[in-house]
């Protein structure tokens, strides 16, 4: 008998096993695509787009600017109550306060990291450039990535752009013939994908694009997630 139930407790030990390496591998074969908006929270454009993400159940993540919070914390407050990742943008996005130097650009995000946690109890570590890291105003280098790192911050750049800051008047339909083409062209083969948007108040048509987003990264085979647990993307221009 104790043979017998021997037996079976290493059938059911063997079993589950082999279930959990397949759900191991199933994850590791996983695809998922990072909607991305910055220069929020505006009082108007961001609540849109937060009802459209709340009506998709899409999560996202919102790259934060210092003097709009101030503005508008009661939608900071809504970003982090509906469970969105949030990231950090600069205090001012102002090119020539913010990349004055390596330092004033860690000054700017780690007081925005302070203003997060002091007033909304918010962990913030990922930060993203204003026009990206390899922008023409200070580029990130070694030196500076190591600065940031030694600061606690994780570097968010991009894969595909929507394009919706330089022609915020593209229409739904364009935004997602934008972001197929560079999906076909160059990260076909990505299993994540970060999209970036933007969240200003002339970006209505941005809103109209994200159900057609989805339909389009759904049937890909991709899964909406934040950033929160991303792997690190930066300097890929």
């Amino acid at each position: 008998m104790v043979k017998f139930l021997s037996k079976i407790l290493t059938a059911i030990c063997l079993f589950t096993f082999i279930g959990s390496q397949k759900t191991l591998a199933n994850d590791e074969n996983k695809k998922f695509v990072y909607f991305t908006f910055d220069d929020g929270p505006t009082a108007k454009n961001t609540p849109m787009i937060l009802d459209k993400l709340k009506e998709l159940n899409i999560p996202a993540t919102f790259f934060v600017v210092g003097k709009l919070i101030n503005e508008n914390p009661q939608v900071l407050e809504r970003i982090r109550d509906e469970n969105h990742a949030i990231g950090l943008h600069t205090m001012s996005h102002n090119r020539n306060k913010c990349y004055a130097s390596h330092e004033a650009f860690i000054k700017e995000n780690s007081e925005l990291r302070d203003l997060l946690k002091s007033k909304f109890n918010i962990d913030a570590n990922l930060i993203r450039f204003p026009f990206g890291s390899q922008n023409s105003y200070l580029r990130m280098d070694k030196v500076f990535l190591e600065k940031l790192h030694n600061n606690g911050f994780k570097i968010y750049d991009w894969h595909i752009d929507t394009l919706d800051a330089l022609k915020p008047q593209n229409t739904g339909e364009t935004i997602l013939s934008i972001c197929k083409s560079q999906f076909q062209k160059r990260f076909s083969e990505n299993k994540n994908l970060v999209v970036l948007m933007h969240t200003n108040s002339n970006n209505n048509n941005t809103i109209e694009a994200l159900p057609l987003l989805k339909d389009y990264f759904s049937n890909l085979g991709y899964e909406f997630n934040t950033l929160t647990n991303a792997p690190e993307l930066y300097n890929i221009k």
